[in-house]
Formats: structure tokens, sequence, C-alpha cells
């Protein structure tokens, strides 16, 4: 049944609300995703109270997303809160005032919990076996180490991006004696738990500050994807962007593209963390994950299984929530993979491609989400196909093979697939483009023989006859329109792949 849904994060930096639309047990999609500012944290008095002052910001930012779920229909509502809510001694009088004037009820999350569920959400959405994760809020830090998949420990740091910037810069731009106070407090807490020192592994970064660092140094760089998740970078990019960032004044900072306004006074000491980190765990590399707690918890819930499993292959779920959100024929889809498959791996038997598992997976990934496009607009959907692969997050692929899979299922030619491929140039090389035009025939081939979308074409295999490639077909009925459709491509394959090819057809029982 059609439910919206929300979860609501109350963080020690900010009140997050994210709105869900689900449709059955596989799709979601997100439909609104509000956040405030509201640096609970500051209002812990001495006594580690929230003030009264703090209480009424929250209550009332509160009130106004209850108003919003109400517009949406929202029908269940997840609410968690962390680091600020966990540290104060009055938190039970703080949520039981929160459910009587909001209506909302709220989970206090442990530090253990918190890191659980970034985890969760990593794992689920990313190509990674073994790393680290650290996931950064106003108040609390959590780090992870993972290895083949699973939580191998977990720790959650009582400091965060607010509470250090507030605990050791006095005001301006930190001096360097304060950052070095910083950067010893970072290691000697890091001391605490021996896993971490010179891991080597790969840092994956969650939270505000490491999209703001992602962001950062994409406008630097001039990177030409528009999508954070699964960027990387190196330690020496990291340094890079703290040097340029912690020598300036606040107004500049702010000025800064790609930096959020609101989280510019807190910056320094988030990226500060990472650095240190990335220095001390040995780590050459560090990946954002736009993915994070809220999408853990809500992964949990859309799973069903109560986060004690992982997903088997992530490509292939998120893949299929696809799929159903842009009302793609699923057994032609399913049929049309399975037929560029086969084509694919006989193509290498023959020797006419070099096999590659990767290369296989992204032919089939891009048979599945060919007709994407089509729910814009049927006219040139191979540029609607093109944008939402861009654009709109499927996990499990890196940024780089979201791209290569885009011109893929796209690929209408070489001039079109190149001039769609223009603006990210400097991500592709002559050979990502050649293995896109190899797969990319093959595609079409498969798309012609099932061209009435009524999978009358059983199989497909390649026969060396002579000097040429046969093409030998076999199906129920006459299939007049895949008989048409598939001799446009006999030219293209002589180009593609320097031998002649005919086509044969043949009733199932005959070959």
């Amino acid at each position: 049944m059609d439910k919206y849904y929300a979860v609501i994060d109350m963080g020690s930096n900010s009140v997050r609300l994210v709105i869900y639309y689900r449709e059955d047990d596989r799709v979601s999609t997100e439909v609104d995703n509000l956040k405030s500012t509201i640096r609970l944290s500051d209002y812990l008095d001495e006594d580690l109270n929230i003030s009264e002052k703090g209480m009424a910001i929250a209550i009332r930012t509160l009130q106004q997303f209850r108003q919003l779920c109400e517009a949406r229909n929202v029908t269940d509502v997840i609410g968690v809160a962390t680091a600020a809510v966990r540290r104060a001694k009055n938190k039970e009088d703080f949520l039981r005032r929160v459910q009587q004037e909001t209506g909302f009820t709220f989970r206090l999350l442990s530090g253990e919990e918190e890191a659980y569920y970034g985890y969760f959400a990593v794992v689920n959405t990313m190509p990674v076996n073994d790393c680290i994760t650290i996931d950064i809020g106003g108040g609390s830090t959590e780090v992870v180490e993972i290895k083949d998949r699973k939580l191998l420990n977990s720790h959650s740091f009582p400091f965060g991006a607010v509470t250090l910037t507030r605990q050791f810069f006095r005001q301006g731009v930190p001096t360097q004696v304060e950052m070095q106070s910083l950067e010893t407090y970072l290691r000697k807490q890091f001391d605490t738990k021996g896993w971490l020192k010179s891991a080597g592994i790969r840092l994956i970064g969650m939270g505000g500050t490491a999209r703001n660092l992602g962001k950062i140094h994409q406008k630097m760089s001039g990177y030409p994807f528009p999508s954070l998740h699964g960027y990387e970078m190196s330690q020496q990019q990291v340094r890079d962007v703290f040097a340029a960032i912690s020598p300036l004044p606040l107004s500049r900072i702010k000025a800064a593209e790609g930096m959020s306004e609101e989280r510019a006074d807190i910056i320094v000491a988030g990226i500060a963390i990472i650095k240190v980190l990335l220095e001390y765990a040995g780590c050459n590399e560090f990946i954002i994950s736009s993915k994070g707690l809220r999408d853990g918890i809500w992964m949990e819930k859309q799973m069903g299984r109560h986060g004690k499993q992982l997903l088997d292959d992530i490509v292939p779920y998120h893949m299929q929530s696809f799929i159903r959100s842009y009302r793609v024929n699923e057994a032609q889809a399913s049929h049309v993979s399975a037929l560029a498959s086969s084509l694919f791996e006989q193509a290498a038997e023959l020797g006419l491609l070099k096999y590659n598992e990767q290369e296989k997976q992204l032919l089939c990934i891009a048979a599945q989400l060919h007709d994407i496009g089509h729910t814009i607009s049927f006219r040139e959907s191979y540029r609607h196909t093109f944008y939402l692969l861009v654009h709109v997050l499927l996990p499990g692929l890196t940024q780089k093979e979201r791209l290569l899979a885009a011109l893929l299922a796209s690929y209408k030619g070489t001039k079109k697939m190149r001039q769609l491929a223009l603006p990210y140039k400097s991500l592709l090389t002559e050979k990502d483009f050649q293995t896109i035009e190899r797969l990319g025939l093959l595609l079409l081939m498969a798309y012609a023989l099932d061209r009435t979308a009524t999978q009358q074409v059983s199989s497909a295999r390649f026969v060396r006859k002579d000097n040429g490639i046969t093409l030998l077909c076999r199906g129920r009925g006459e299939q007049p329109l895949e008989k048409d459709t598939i001799e446009e491509y006999k030219k293209k394959f002589k180009k593609q792949f320097d031998r002649p090819l005919s086509i044969e057809w043949a009733a199932s029982a005959t070959i």
C-alpha cells in the first residue's frame, strides 16, 4: 500500500526531516528534505541540562515539521536523537515535552547504535569490503572498522565539529597554537582505539562536514560529475582544502564555492578531524558517502530485515527500485539483458573483444535501464536516460561506473554518445569511448531482437563462418519487425568488429 513515511534526526548541530514515499516493499522515493540548524548542543548549561530556550527552539522546529508531515499525509514517523540529548541530564523531561507538544516520539540512540546505522547505510550503498567510516556530527564522532563488509569495531567519540570549535578556537581565525592543540587532542583520542592506528585502508566519510569538504574540492578542481556519493579524494587533497580554508576569516569561508553558509563557522574543526584521522590511520584515500544515519534507519525499515543482514548484491537491489520507479517493462528489460549478456560472452569467445566482468555487468545494467527516459518523454528518450543515470544515484557503482552506465544505456551511436560525454570528458579515456561503442552496439542488437517487447526471439548465437560472423536467431512465429530491425546493424558490426555479419533465422526446434 502506498504510504508516506518520515525520519527525523535530532542532532547536536541540526534537526533534519526526510519524507519518503513508499509504493511497495522495494520502491521508495525521497520526496522532501528539510533541515533546521538549531545548534542544540549550545543550549546545554553548566549542569548539562538543556535550557528552556533550547527546548523552546527545538519544539518550535518540530512543530513546523509536524505541519509538513500532516500536509504530506505522513502515516509513520521515526524520530531519533543523538549526542546533545544523550549528554543532557534532563533528557527524559525534554523528550517527554517533545512528545506532548509535537506528537513525535524520539528514540535516544546510543553512540554504538549511531555508529551502526551509518555503517549499515555505507555497506548497503557502496562497493566496499574493508574500510574505516567516520561520521562527524555536532557533538559526537562515530568511527567504524569494517572487514569483509562486517562491522568489526566501532566507537563514538564525545566530540564533534561544534564542540571542538567551541573548545579550541576562541575567536576569528584559529591561531597556530590553537590548531596544534586541537590536532594533539585528536591524536590522543584516536590513541585510545588501537584498531585505528596505521589501519592503511580507505576512510569513508559521512555527515555535513564530509559533504562540504567534497563540494569545496569539486569546485576547486572543476570536477564535472554532479554527485557526492562515492567522490574520492587523496590524503593530500584533503590537506590542500584544509590549508586553503583554515587561514580564512569567516566571511571568506562563507563565500567559498561549495560551502554551506550555516556550517562555515565549524568547518575548520570538522575537516581537521578528517585530516588527522587520515594521517593517524595511514589512509591514502578518502571517499564521501552521501548516505548516513537517517538512510541507515530508513533502509532497516525498508528492507524489513531489522538490520541483521546485509544486501547480498547492492546493485541489483537498488536497480530494481530504479526499474519500478521509472515504469520500465520488466519482462523486456530482463530478456534484453539476457540477450546482451549472451552476445557479450560469445563475442569474447570468438575473440571479437576481451572478456571483462565489469564491462559485462555494466552492459546488463544498461540493458535493464535503457528505457527509463521514456518516463519523461519518448521523444529523444536517450537524452533523458543519460540525464537520469547521471543525476539520480544508483547505489553500488562508483562515479566512473555510473557515467559509463549512463553513456551505454543511452547509446544511439558514436556522435550522439560523444556529445553527451563532452562535459565529462576529463573523466574519460579514449579506451572508455571505444568500450562504449562496442558494448553499445551489442546492446542495440539485443534490443532489436526484442523490438516488439514480446520475447519471441529466445536466443541468438554468433558463429564464425568463412571470414565472417553469422548470427543464428531462434524464436517462435515470424518476428517480422525483429528481422527488419536487426538488419540495420550489419554495417555497424562490420565497422566495429572488422568482420562481415550475416543473419539467419530458424524456429526454436531447429537450432
